[in-house]
């Protein structure tokens, strides 16, 4: 829930949702948790950007605040829950909004592969030669020659199986309450067999994944039962923002909508980075219908490329939610990948289908000869242009990602950053600042008024 300042002098309410970590100001019993029943965690948004006023109305109402963030101002904070209304209404406080839960299904249960399950898990020459899933063959993967160099990924999601065999990590960091900082490996499963489909090496060994030369960054946001808070979530795009990870992949979702993700994800879209997350496992009708409108946050939000999923058939699969908000369709049932315990199994859902379009998205932004985040809009351009219709219905979007394509199409180059999806200007990642403006232009009067009177 939302509570503005206005809203209470004007005596009227709002509902939305909210988040989990960045600074650690304070520590909390239990990070991941749900507070406790006469406390509320809950994101707190300054009036004028001051965070100094708003860390004292936290304090005046009895509050902690928790968390801090490098590239946002607001903070994180468990207030006592028959004083919010007193904090929305405080002097600076522009409003107060309830930090929701995020996470992967329940139900989401990987199968492992006799076939695939070395003799010697922790022994890498012992694993079986390497395949691929249908899904990289479908979409062409298997078929280009650019592997993502060069192309940072973040992985939001469980953490990531740092030393399994088909696997490479370039770094990573957990926001969860379990574990230390540094501590992002994977106790689920969910992470790895995400990581594999978008990354996994190609060593001969195990699985290889769609975009193999790319950089993976494990950030922990869910914890080992796979749940989490939008707070997380917000903390892991806060330190892909920090680090420069250009593509942001998140095979999660949540119920509810909410204000400060949503800014978080247009700041993030106006830095340059590219973001993509599962459409959800909320089902569908099966019947082609535009009506209906089944996803899962943040997949709902414009800015995100919102990715559903399809059987080996190339018919719509019966888990996957449908929605206006779709971008693509890529395969997620049954795709074999890596998992923990340095073993492989197939798993089927929406966030397995994500990896797919996040690895042709490094595959992509990999020959762009980008340097770090900047060429967002027209990478998003290229996989949607160059998707391969299936369905022939609303419910695939603009199609089935095409790895062969994307990589073959007309890929813009490293500056490119014409327009937006709106059709307005845009320079997202690549303007310089007002201050760098004004020192060219300075310099360049100096320079021709020595020329004038040299």
């Amino acid at each position: 829930m939302t509570l503005s300042r206005r809203q209470l002098l004007q005596g009227v309410g709002a509902g939305v949702s909210a988040g989990l970590v960045g600074t650690v100001v304070s520590e909390p019993a239990s990070a991941s948790s749900s507070p406790s029943s006469d406390t509320r965690r809950v994101f707190v948004h300054p009036e004028n950007g001051l965070l100094g006023d708003l860390l004292d109305a936290v304090e005046g109402v009895g509050g902690t605040t928790l968390l801090e963030f490098d590239n946002f101002e607001f903070v994180v904070a468990e207030v006592p829950s028959n004083r919010v209304s007193d904090l929305a209404g405080a002097a600076g406080i522009a409003f107060v909004e309830d930090d929701e839960e995020t996470g992967i299904p329940d139900d989401w249960s990987p199968s492992l592969l006799d076939v695939l399950v070395p003799p010697d898990r922790s022994d890498c020459s012992t694993h079986p030669d390497q395949r691929t899933s249908w899904g990289l063959e479908r979409i062409g993967a298997d078929d280009v020659d650019p592997g993502g160099s060069d192309v940072d990924v973040g992985i939001l999601d469980t953490g990531i199986q740092s030393d399994h065999c088909s696997l490479s990590v370039a770094g990573g960091r957990n926001f969860t309450a379990t574990g230390t900082p540094s501590d992002y490996e994977d106790r689920h499963g969910h992470g790895t067999h995400v990581a594999g489909i978008a990354g996994a090496v190609d060593n001969d060994l195990g699985m290889v994944g769609t975009a193999p030369d790319t950089n993976l960054y494990a950030v922990k946001v869910l914890d080992d039962d796979g749940r989490g808070r939008y707070s997380e979530l917000v903390a892991g795009i806060d330190w892909c923002l920090s680090n420069d990870i250009e593509l942001i992949s998140m095979s999660l979702g949540g119920e509810n909508e909410s204000e400060t993700v949503d800014d978080v994800i247009e700041t993030a879209t106006s830095d340059g980075h590219l973001l993509l997350t599962a459409a959800g496992n909320e089902g569908n009708a099966e019947d082609g219908s535009c009506d209906e409108e089944t996803m899962t946050y943040p997949a709902t939000h414009d800015d995100v490329l919102a990715v559903a999923a399809m059987d080996e058939d190339d018919t719509l699969a019966s888990y996957s939610s449908v929605g206006s908000a779709v971008d693509l369709l890529a395969p997620g049932t049954e795709i074999t990948s890596t998992i923990t315990d340095n073993e492989y199994a197939e798993a089927s859902g929406t966030s397995i289908a994500c990896p797919f379009v996040t690895g042709v998205a490094a595959l992509v932004w990999g020959i762009s000869e980008a340097d770090g985040p900047g060429p967002n809009d027209a990478i998003r351009r290229t996989l949607t242009d160059s998707a391969e219709p299936v369905l022939e219905t609303c419910e695939e979007g603009h199609g089935l990602v095409d790895a062969r394509a994307a990589v073959d199409g007309d890929v813009p180059d490293a500056d490119d950053s014409s327009s937006d999806r709106e059709g307005e200007p845009t320079d997202r990642g690549e303007s310089r600042s007002a201050l760098e403006w004004l020192a060219d232009a300075v310099s360049g009067l100096l320079e021709r008024i020595r020329e004038l009177f040299g």
